[in-house]
């Protein structure tokens, strides 16, 4: 134990020195490790975390397949839920430039084993090419395992939604295995069936994001802790630490939960009165150095922050924003109108489960950690996530009430759920109070979930998304055509469909490149994505200012699509170019004055009244 605990303190020292210490002063380098060493690290860690979960679980599986009739409900009522949060939503992109960057470092990894994302790409004689990449400010666990389905099934942008069709299947199965552990196979079905009252769950099951596997890996954890702590060995010990490990790497803050599963680990070092320093924990350190490294890509572009986004925010976090954050929450968690998809039902309870948790904790925490290790496993977990939902309200922009920002209360709803079901037990002592619930839960479910998700009010709000899944479809249709877009806003849209894009401004500062390649039919068609304004004086469409090419590029519309009254967004082929004109107009625009978000603000609000008119005027 002696040498073993030498060699911990020094791979821990090492692992401090590399990730705070050694490039503390080449951030670039440091991105640089990222880019040409991030898959690889986490594909060791995602096949050390497989090796140890096979053989923590192998007899058990054993075990449940001789019994199989035993397991026959809880896969019948997994699956059926399951698929019950796939069928009111589209399966389409859903937040405007999260989805689409991790589909492009998965596209990356995929096909050249680098973790970055490509920002301009070209059909090279019929082979794609990065021209140039950059190494994304998003966790890479995600892009991974979305890079290995492309692997084992081919490239399509649509495996995005399988992936997550199949961490729906796991992450309902882990509440109901959570759940089970609290109350039994009755609390199991209770909280899978609470989940599902969730619109903003089934958003996330059928979008492309990274949301659903943080709420997959804080359930594996916290599943594999409970496991662990009850019969404690190597394997169990593997699978549990790596999974903390993989959690760490799926969303920025869940690298909060580090503590968490480090918790767990002293505790049960304290109840055996003895330090286990097998190999899953003398690794640890070092897997978790590509956190600090990764960290330096917001060092290196401050942008990366986001801060211009909220006007008045200065630091990315502080005790200061709470206030007006909680003010969002309630605004969100309590809202009955079908604009928010939250579910007023599990507000409630989990604002019970939140309190009385507290309340026993306080009052039987000694109990609970001298001879209820599993239970403590959960305490420690429901901790992380109490604090994980502080730090998420002392976030800049942590408008829980936000259309792109409301995803971001989906370990709050976690949080809820499992709270409730610890102590609702306590609460109601009738032996048909599991079946109570559940006949709650479904009643609500059919008189309030299945209209707003139906109806999903709560997501036409989102422009960006909307047109990002609009035009998705769109380039599919285009086949195998080398196509060259002129796009402002969804230019990686292109690239993850391997079409090539560019935006305005890079047309206007080298006008003759694009005149070049134009005469030389370079690519086939040439197009152009324009979102439009209206005038509704005239009953007449114009571009805006960021779209907007002048006079020198004759344009015939392909597509165009309505997303309200003011939001429009049309698809043109260029079939020809005036090159005088198109030189003139780049001229212009070089020195055209950027508009600043005080005046993108008040242009807002200008919108906001058209559409009113355009209301009023309604027959």
């Amino acid at each position: 134990m002696g040498k073993k605990a030498t060699l911990f303190g020094l791979i821990v020292a090492l692992a401090v020195m590399l990730g705070f210490v050694s490039f503390r002063q080449l951030p670039f380098d440091a991105i640089g490790l990222v880019q040409w060493a991030g898959y690889w690290q986490v594909l060791l860690v995602a096949g050390l975390f497989a090796f140890c979960l096979w053989r923590s679980l192998r007899s058990d599986l054993r075990a449940a397949w001789a019994g199989w009739r035993i397991w026959a409900v809880p896969v019948a009522v997994v699956l059926a839920v399951t698929a019950f949060l796939h069928v009111q939503e589209r399966h389409e992109f859903k937040i405007a430039m999260d989805e689409i960057v991790l589909a492009d470092t998965a596209m990356r990894m995929h096909f050249a084993r680098q973790a970055d994302a490509m920002m301009r790409g070209y059909d090279l004689a019929g082979n794609f090419s990065a021209l140039q990449a950059f190494v994304d400010k998003r966790p890479l666990f995600f892009p991974f395992l979305l890079s290995l389905t492309h692997d084992l099934t081919g490239y399509r942008v649509g495996n995005v939604f399988v992936l997550n069709a199949l961490l729906s299947v796991a992450f309902t199965g882990l509440v109901f295995l959570v759940g089970r552990r609290l109350g039994g196979a009755p609390a199991g079905y209770a909280g899978v069936l609470l989940i599902a009252t969730i619109p903003l769950v089934h958003q996330n099951v059928t979008g492309g994001g990274f949301e659903l596997l943080n709420l997959v890996m804080i359930l594996a954890a916290l599943w594999l802790g409970m496991r662990w702590v009850e019969r404690p060995d190597t394997d169990r010990l593997g699978a549990f630490v790596l999974a903390g490990i993989l959690l760490a790497q799926t969303r920025y803050e869940s690298a909060l939960f580090v503590v968490p599963t480090g918790l767990v680990i002293l505790y049960v070092w304290w109840r055996q009165r003895a330090v286990d320093l097998a190999w899953p924990v003398l690794v640890a350190p070092l897997f978790l150095v590509i956190l600090p490294l990764h960290f330096n890509v917001f060092k290196v572009v401050q942008a990366t922050w986001q801060l211009n986004d909220v006007p008045g925010a200065a630091v990315p976090f502080s005790p200061g924003y709470f206030y007006e954050n909680v003010g969002h929450a309630l605004n969100f968690f309590l809202s009955t109108d079908g604009y928010q998809p939250n579910s007023l039902l599990v507000s409630l309870v989990g604002a019970a489960g939140v309190g009385f948790f507290g309340l026993v904790l306080y009052r039987e925490h000694r109990d609970i950690f001298q001879t209820r290790p599993a239970e403590a496993v959960f305490c420690l977990f429901t901790l992380g996530l109490m604090a994980h939902g502080v730090f998420m309200l002392c976030y800049f922009w942590g408008h829980f009430d936000d259309p792109i920002i409301r995803r971001l209360s989906l370990p709050a709803h976690l949080l809820f759920v499992l709270s409730f079901l610890y102590i609702y037990p306590r609460l109601v002592a009738h032996r048909a109070r599991w079946t109570g619930l559940m006949v709650v839960t479904v009643a609500y479910t059919f008189a309030c979930t299945i209209p707003v998700t139906a109806m999903h009010r709560y997501a036409q709000e989102n422009f960006a998304a909307r047109t990002n899944a609009w035009l998705s479809d769109f380039i599919d249709r285009l086949g195998d055509k080398p196509a060259l877009a002129i796009d402002n806003g969804s230019a990686l849209q292109w690239l993850i469909h391997r079409q090539s894009s560019i935006a305005v401004d890079a047309v206007a500062q080298r006008p003759e490149a694009y005149l070049f390649h134009f005469k030389n039919h370079s690519f086939n068609p040439f197009l152009v994505v324009q979102r439009m304004g209206a005038d509704f004086d005239n009953g007449t469409r114009f571009p805006t200012m960021d779209d907007d090419l002048g006079d020198g590029f004759q344009l015939e519309t392909v597509a165009e699509k309505s997303f309200s009254p003011v939001y429009h967004i049309r698809i043109s082929r260029v079939v020809g170019v005036d090159e005088a004109k198109v030189k003139a107009w780049a001229q212009r625009r070089a020195k055209a004055v950027q508009l600043t978000p005080e005046v993108k603000a008040i242009i807002g609000k200008s919108d906001a009244a058209a559409v009113d008119r355009w209301f009023k005027m309604l027959p």
